[in-house]
């Protein structure tokens, strides 16, 4: 009894689950390595061979007990009886919550019929470390969209001993930390190509050379998603269905002259595109969870649709603080970012390069970072005309 009570669940009989039922990889990987069974009871999965394909539930179990009391604590052993303040949560709930995603519906369901019967808390104490530092992040934003935003770096924070308080400058650290830690930087090899564009009434209104399809000169450069207005920067995007989608949202132009930009040097990269993934059932990747449940809150927002009605110029400013935190500040050089278009879900970029880092191919330098394929400049429809709708 005190070990069924200690590894939190009951008597498993003999259910069996295969890998198919799993839909976590971290978790398939735990319950990979204890494949003893020739059937899945859930699914009905059979060994053709006699090799083993299924893992018993108690190999299940072990890796979702170890998840849930990464989230959560049971009341019986850290909280008083009468704290009537923190939220108590039943086995059930725990398991629907830390489970759902993870398995199959007929599994979960199966996890909640031997899971014991208890009360669980999250820690009453300091707040996980990802809602904490998306604490910080609401406090960054606003902080340097109402009440300064050119020198906090050098104003003095008062450092709070709280684990739940960072400092502005704390946050920013925090950010390139993880960054840095996680796996988030990226190698864009020579070669690899983005697609820029701009709009027009006729294809032919403008020359198609990497002096007008290019990074725009300094004077032309407005605000945007992660430059200041009067710094030039390079956006750019994977393929045509997205350049068009992001410039041609809020336009009546029926046109938009994309070109192909390759890449004359490798570029390193924050691909906040493609962030990679931790598993809570994977002790390996645990430390990695709430760096990296922060990091894809960060994207979202940075990815999150703006309305253009001259409000962009503030809600721009959060991530253009930080854009130019990563090109400057940290002690890892980088080239630029990857994110996703707030239109369609398609991969974005800015490159650290103005007008002079991008070259037509006949006149690359050593400043070239982009140069524009020859011939690779066309028309695509944006909006079509009345008679054609």
């Amino acid at each position: 009894m005190m070990e069924l009570d200690e590894r939190g669940f009951g008597e498993t009989g003999d259910h069996a689950v295969c890998l198919e039922c799993i839909l976590d990889e971290g978790l398939r990987r735990q319950v990979g390595y204890h494949l003893t069974e020739p059937a899945c009871t859930f699914c009905g999965r059979k060994s053709e061979d006699g090799t083993s394909v299924a893992a018993s539930f108690k190999a299940l179990m072990e890796p979702v007990m170890d998840a849930i009391r990464f989230f959560y604590e049971r009341s019986i052993d850290s909280l008083f009886t009468e704290d009537d303040f923190t939220p108590r949560y039943s086995s059930d709930e725990v398991a629907d919550d830390v489970c759902t995603g993870a398995v199959s519906e007929d599994v979960l369901e199966a996890i909640k019929e031997v899971i014991n019967e208890d009360e669980w808390n999250e820690d009453p104490g300091p707040l996980p470390p990802d809602v904490a530092l998306i604490h910080a992040w609401i406090k960054f934003v606003d902080k340097v969209k109402h009440q300064t935003r050119f020198v906090f770096l050098s104003l003095p924070e008062k450092h709070s001993d709280h684990p739940d308080d960072f400092t502005t400058t704390e946050t920013l650290q925090k950010l390139t930390k993880i960054i840095k830690s996680r796996g988030v930087l990226a190698e864009i090899p020579a070669g690899h190509i983005f697609y820029r564009g701009r709009l027009a009434d006729k294809p032919g209104q403008f020359a198609h050379d990497a002096a007008s399809l290019g990074s725009p000169p300094l004077m032309k450069a407005s605000a945007n998603r992660l430059s200041p207005a009067g710094i030039s920067m390079f956006y750019g995007c994977d393929d045509i269905a997205t350049v068009v989608a992001e410039i041609g949202s809020h336009t009546s132009k029926r046109y938009a002259v994309v070109g192909e930009f390759e890449t004359t040097r490798s570029l390193r990269i924050v691909n906040l595109a493609a962030l990679p993934e931790a598993s809570v059932f994977d002790p390996d990747e645990r430390e990695a969870y709430y760096d990296l449940s922060f990091l894809y809150d960060f994207a979202r927002d940075l990815s999150a649709p703006v309305v253009l009605d001259g409000s962009e110029h503030i809600e721009y400013v959060p991530t253009q603080v930080v854009t130019e935190y990563l090109r400057w500040v940290p002690h890892f050089p980088i080239d630029g970012i990857l994110y996703r278009s707030a239109q369609n879900g398609g991969t974005c970029c800015v490159i650290f390069c103005g007008p002079e880092g991008c070259a037509n191919e006949e006149k690359v330098t050593d400043k070239t970072m982009l140069r524009l394929r020859d011939g690779s400049a066309k028309a695509v429809r944006v909006v079509a005309s009345a008679a054609e709708s």
